[in-house]
């Protein structure tokens, strides 16, 4: 499968830093032509660049930073919203909660006798929900990232297709009108576009410092979100944007 091959060329880039292509095509066992395109398309997303003979891993921007850094970052601002994201959930909900600094609060708050299901791939999320008595917890994601404490890889997990969820509470790196919500980690992005493609009702958990940025990859467009869920309101272009497209605004 073309997108898996891409991630998994995506880690060994990431892991080795340098490749040739003739490296690549052996180490995959496709035709010269096909890792071209596939090196052309990471070049196109910015995660590799060409070197004579082969590719190189990119070191910029757009590199994802390490869980513990973010979970230190905005700290009391992203449980808050976690608090408020809280008060959404209703029993007999089927929610799903993104792996994220800001998600991991949400169930802190939410009252641990109620009944509903709750859907992740977060490892801290799993964890907590196993304190709640009366939920019922399904597990996506056949890999452990231990970067973002988060389980990747659903080509085989059918369970996905199968969910209706009501509500998901997603994370985002980076909230604009242009690229809608983004994220810099690949095969995260894949899980989180099935979701949002899934859910009766979207909403997005970011603080004010996520409103008008974009990263490497957009997982959902702005207009199809319900909800956002941040600290204070957001730029005005944002605002009007979310008025004009009938899209509530928590804070």
């Amino acid at each position: 499968m073309k997108s898996k091959r891409i991630y998994e060329i995506e880690s060994f880039i990431k892991k080795n830093k340098t490749a040739s292509i003739d490296e690549l095509k052996e180490i995959f066992n496709v035709s010269v032509n096909t890792i071209r395109r596939d090196v052309n398309l990471l070049v196109e997303m910015n995660i590799v660049k060409k070197v004579y003979g082969g590719i190189e891993v990119i070191e910029d921007q757009y590199k994802a930073v390490d869980y513990q850094e973010r979970n230190v970052e905005n700290y009391q601002t992203k449980k808050y919203i976690g608090k408020i994201a809280a008060q959404q959930i209703e029993a007999n909900d089927i929610i799903y909660i993104d792996t994220g600094t800001t998600t991991i609060h949400i169930l802190e708050y939410v009252d641990k006798n109620l009944s509903f299901t709750i859907i992740t791939n977060s490892l801290d999320i799993m964890n907590k929900a196993s304190q709640f008595k009366n939920v019922t917890l399904f597990i996506i994601g056949e890999k452990y990232k231990p970067r973002t404490r988060s389980f990747i890889g659903i080509d085989s997990n059918l369970l996905l297709t199968k969910f209706n969820i009501t509500k998901c509470f997603m994370a985002a790196t980076g909230v604009n009108i242009q690229n809608g919500l983004s994220n810099s980690e690949m095969e995260e992005n894949l899980i989180k576009q099935h979701i949002t493609k899934k859910a009766r009702e979207t909403y997005v958990l970011a603080d004010y410092s996520k409103m008008g940025q974009s990263t490497l990859l957009t997982y959902s467009n702005l207009v199809d979100i319900d909800k956002i869920i941040t600290d204070k309101n957001p730029p005005q272009e944002i605002q009007q944007f979310c008025n004009e497209n009938e899209i509530e605004i928590v804070y």
